[in-house]
């Protein structure tokens, strides 16, 4: 006669390891998808800050240019062509001279923390400028801009030498100070989360 608590024992026992395994799977997915949900909120959140870090770039520009001072890049050797010699004494790289300022004391870099603690690191760089022959590339490299006469405002050209740097048509560039250029650049950082935006600001003057 067979004995049915000796059948039953295996049974119960394969029930529960089945259904132990659909729990754990079902936490598995609850947790990447709480996982993955912070994730996205946490880039929007930092996104949105890095937007608003640009516009804190936009203000300084627009209130220095309607008072009539226009931010430009430092040319330590006045020669107006962006070289090695115009790296700054503490700078890692030789496009930080192109930091937007106004005089010495007034300077287009920004430090912000929003409400919710990300960190805002804003720098506002002028692109209009012309590299050296020998200019090597860096990364982060911001983008030479050159002025044009036409409705077009801008035309962007490459942050180093080229062979074949050329425009296409027929080009006029305008008279110095007729238009500023700036690249207004934010690093939003949350924990271990950092996202950068970048916007280009054109000024008739």
């Amino acid at each position: 006669m067979v004995n049915r608590r000796a059948i039953a024992l295996p049974l119960v026992l394969v029930v529960l390891l089945v259904g132990g395994a659909f729990v754990a799977a079902a936490l598995y997915m609850t947790e990447n998808y709480y996982s993955s949900a912070r994730q996205m909120v946490t880039g929007t959140r930092l996104y949105n800050a890095a937007v608003s870090g640009i516009e804190i770039g936009k203000a300084w520009i627009y209130e220095n240019v309607k008072s009539g001072k226009i931010p430009h890049w430092e040319d330590k050797d006045g020669d107006g062509i962006l070289s090695s010699d115009d790296r700054p004494d503490s700078a890692a790289y030789v496009y930080e001279a192109l930091l937007a300022k106004i005089g010495m004391a007034d300077s287009g870099v920004f430090e912000e923390i929003t409400e919710d603690g990300i960190k805002l690191h804003i720098v506002v760089y002028d692109l209009v400028y012309e590299p050296d022959p020998d200019l090597n590339y860096e990364r982060g490299f911001p983008p030479r801009i050159r002025p044009q006469v036409d409705d077009i405002s801008a035309v962007t050209g490459p942050s180093y030498p080229s062979a074949n740097r050329v425009g296409s048509g027929v080009e006029r560039t305008m008279e110095e100070g007729d238009m500023a250029i700036y690249l207004i650049r934010c690093i939003a950082t949350y924990k271990d989360r950092t996202i950068t935006v970048e916007q280009a600001v054109v000024m008739r003057l």
